[in-house]
């Protein structure tokens, strides 16, 4: 059974708004993927000469 398959009987569709959910959840994963990068980033303590 492939994610579409399982996608089609949970929500009876694979677009939303026009584009495939392959777009959504790898935009998805990207945003994650920057969130976590920021949040490391900022958390970092500057170095002391």
């Amino acid at each position: 059974m492939t994610m579409t398959d399982i996608w089609m009987k949970l929500f009876d569709t694979t677009e939303f708004l026009g584009l495939n959910m392959g777009f959504w959840v790898s935009m998805i994963v990207v945003a994650v993927i920057i969130i976590l990068m920021n949040v490391v980033f900022w958390g970092m303590k500057p170095k002391k000469n």
